[in-house]
């Protein structure tokens, strides 16, 4: 998980020495990624074996909803970028810089999400081409959105909004209509715990997660 102060500190670099900011995405960045640990699943329906109908597979390679494909992905990116003389940073994984004569580039990945900027846009099209030569990454361009984040460009500088996120939130819960209020509770309400208990629990956690 890349942190949150992380973005904004290369953000803020990138903006203060008139660095390009390339948004990167990797096309299916589970699948394929060969697994170190093994790992077993059922015969897929209407994909048994009849000859060993109680036979389970082994997985060689990952599979989108398999729980090491992340951690799988990560590695293989991981020791690609050191191959390429990028220095992981141990306070933020999810942070590599490169250093080589006077180029200075910054890398962040968030699974399948990666930010490139620097120093020298010789090095970074270099660099972007061993890694596109290496795995199926598109380069989208001047960044426009990244981990929740609205990056909108300006004369000063760049200016960061969740309009989006925060949309699609209300979205979720189904709160688009409300009205705006001061403040996130209604004065003189009094919480119990009688009642009936909210109807999706996970709803409920996975709003409270986004916020």
């Amino acid at each position: 998980m890349v942190k949150a102060s992380t973005v904004r500190a290369i953000l803020t670099l990138a903006v203060m020495q008139h660095w390009p900011l390339h948004e990167l995405d990797v096309n299916n960045a589970f699948l394929n990624e060969l697994l170190s640990n093994p790992v077993y699943m059922e015969q897929p329906p209407r994909f048994i074996d009849p000859r060993f109908p109680h036979h389970v597979c082994r997985l060689r390679k990952a599979l989108y909803g398999l729980k090491q494909a992340p951690l799988a992905w990560f590695q293989r990116f991981n020791s690609f970028l050191l191959h390429l003389g990028f220095i992981d940073k141990k306070a933020d994984p999810s942070l590599f810089i490169y250093h080589h004569n006077t180029a200075t580039l910054y890398l962040l990945v968030y699974v399948d999400d990666i930010i490139l900027t620097g120093s020298n846009h010789f090095a970074i099209q270099t660099i972007l081409a061993k890694i596109q030569a290496e795995f199926a990454i598109m380069d989208l361009g001047r960044l426009s959105y990244f981990l929740g984040l609205e990056v909108d460009y300006g004369a000063n500088g760049i200016f960061l909004s969740q309009a989006k996120y925060a949309h699609d939130i209300l979205d979720r819960a189904k709160l688009l209509d409300a009205q705006p209020i001061a403040t996130p509770f209604a004065s003189g309400i009094q919480l119990t715990n009688t009642g009936d208990p909210f109807h999706d629990p996970t709803l409920y956690r996975s709003l409270v997660g986004a916020l």
